[in-house]
């Protein structure tokens, strides 16, 4: 060949050793040293939209549907002992959740507040013995080891389980430290105050203030099953489509819980004039729900940040290596020189292609 092509091969062998010898230095060789960024699969599609939202209006149904209120209360009653026409289920649970004259109530008619004096008997669990947080003398498992013993553990928790069952619903832990003395000296507390503060704006009375509470500030069974109904069935769905991604599935249950929320809520505005509806339990569930989505997003996203951290200290590297071995081509000083290599070079990379060809051959 001539001077083209010993220009041509010269060019061709220092760019292939300067290959060889980046790769050998920074072992880039292999898919198995490279890192690889993956996307992950955790678009939602239409289904997971239709079904998140589906389900949430679903659990929206449940949690305030009267005719299904009004069957748990009559579990609530069963349980007090109360004479009713019970269905085989609702006498189970009764017989199970039994709980007439336990000291939780009180130790005798009429209900008691914290200080002795008689309670408002609509807010009578939020003025004596149902605040598992109570520091008092109303502690529901203080008074109940002190009337039945070690066993009075057992039956504090069948008794709150009891009033979940009921339409005004179980306090909600810690409410005892919200007890205000009034005028006269008495103790209530600072949520009856809100409740008849709602109740007033929104009807122009009171009267409504135990239902607004119930609905807002209690834990009850009905707002527990909706969230759990949500839970279940979307499990499902997650096993039926085979979905695994974390960060998908925990959008799918916002969606769902957030749903179920907002859209009890929107339904108790309505009925209440204006004064939502607020799932205690399914609030809950919905924070846990939105701090897993944050939690898997910010883990995907830290691994994609190293991997592409590694990536860019190795093409660094690649960069310092090329730059030790600088690619030098000899200086053209004419158009004639121009054109003679440039014909010497398409035919040089023609034999490469010939030689390739028939080496695959």
């Amino acid at each position: 060949m001539g001077k083209s092509n010993e220009t041509y091969m010269h060019a061709l062998t220092t760019v292939e050793n300067n290959i060889s010898s980046t790769l050998a230095n920074i072992q880039l060789s292999t898919t198995d040293n490279a890192p690889v960024l993956s996307m992950s699969s955790s678009n939602l599609d239409a289904w997971d939209y239709c079904y998140s939202i589906a389900i949430g209006l679903a659990g929206v149904f449940i949690a305030t549907n009267e005719s299904f209120a009004h069957y748990l209360d009559q579990i609530h009653k069963s349980a007090s002992s109360a004479t009713g026409d019970y269905d085989r289920f609702q006498s189970f649970l009764g017989n199970a959740l039994h709980h007439k004259g336990d000291h939780i109530d009180a130790i005798e008619l009429p209900f008691k507040n914290r200080n002795g004096d008689n309670a408002y008997a609509l807010f009578h669990r939020l003025l004596w013995g149902h605040d598992i947080f109570s520091v008092g003398d109303d502690n529901p498992f203080f008074l109940m080891i002190n009337q039945q013993g070690l066993s009075g553990i057992l039956q504090t928790v069948r008794h709150l389980l009891a009033d979940t069952t009921s339409k005004q619903g179980l306090p909600l832990p810690g409410s005892s430290f919200f007890d205000v003395v009034e005028g006269n000296g008495k103790t209530s507390n600072y949520l009856i105050h809100i409740a008849q503060q709602l109740s007033s704006e929104s009807t122009g009375t009171k009267a409504s203030a135990q239902e607004i509470y119930s609905h807002m500030m209690t834990i009850r069974a009905q707002d527990v099953t909706a969230g759990v109904v949500v839970k279940f069935v979307t499990e499902l769905y997650f096993l039926i489509r085979k979905i695994e991604n974390d960060i998908r599935r925990a959008e799918i249950c916002l969606i769902a819980y957030a749903v179920n929320f907002f859209g009890e809520a929107a339904l108790g505005c309505v009925k209440q004039n204006g004064v939502p509806y607020i799932n205690i339990p399914l609030a809950g569930a919905m924070a846990t729900s939105f701090a897993q989505f944050c939690y898997y997003n910010n883990r995907e996203l830290r691994g994609i940040t190293a991997k592409t951290e590694d990536l860019h200290a190795k093409v660094n590297e690649l960069e310092k290596t090329i730059n030790k071995n600088p690619l030098t081509l000899p200086a053209i000083t004419s158009a004639e020189e121009y054109l003679s290599l440039s014909a010497n070079v398409d035919s040089n990379v023609n034999e490469l292609l010939d030689f390739f060809r028939k080496e695959i051959q």
